[in-house]
């Protein structure tokens, strides 16, 4: 599924500093829908593909730990203007969506997930960010779980700034059952998991 591309996309300016200083949790969320541009604007900030490489790499708007990237951005949508609700996968390096399953019952399953909180259900959408392990661990062995949490950390600021520049609120999500959320993605929970999550919503 084609996303506006994020050359294309205009952005009012914000200062920086006022965007760092005014970005909290924000967990309470307006039943208002993204645009397709916002939400497009959203992926390019957090993972969105500068430049391949001849090696062949990935350069990123987000670090990684010797450009590995070893994450899949998965959306879990709720209210989004052109999306039907369900599970979708952000292809980063087309800058394309790619639909994994259309069903509202989605969104109550993970919300149980969180102890059944209404943030999740309330959001316009859920970032799921999977870690592909052997991505960073092929490199680097076991310290490349280290900087799996690293690298998630990158992302999840980038979300939360650029949900900031475009008056929304986001929330990071760390508490979740993992074998539940894992098994709801066909994860093994191993090699593939769950590793954080961020809802996004109008303010």
């Amino acid at each position: 599924m084609e996303l506006p591309s994020p050359l294309e996309i205009k952005v009012a300016s914000r200062d920086l500093r006022r965007v760092i200083e005014n970005r909290v949790s924000v967990r309470d969320y307006l039943r208002k829908p993204l645009s397709l541009n916002e939400l497009s604007w959203l992926l390019w900030c957090t993972q969105g593909v500068k430049q391949v490489t001849e090696r062949p790499s990935t350069l990123r708007t987000v670090p990684s730990a010797g450009a590995r990237h070893p994450f899949e951005t998965y959306l879990l949508v709720n209210r989004v203007d052109g999306l039907k609700p369900g599970l979708y996968q952000f292809l980063a390096t087309k800058h394309k969506l790619l639909v994994l399953g259309l069903d509202d019952a989605l969104i109550d399953k993970f919300s149980s997930a969180n102890w059944s909180s209404e943030m999740l259900s309330e959001s316009a959408v859920i970032f799921i960010w999977v870690a592909i392990s052997y991505r960073t661990t092929y490199k680097y062995g076991n310290r490349g779980f280290r900087y799996l949490h690293h690298d998630a950390g990158h992302v999840c600021q980038n979300l939360y700034l650029a949900s900031e520049a475009i008056e929304c609120g986001s929330c990071a999500v760390g508490g979740f059952y993992d074998d539940y959320v894992n098994a709801l993605l066909n994860l093994d929970g191993e090699e593939n998991f769950v590793i954080y999550m961020e809802t996004v919503g109008k303010k």
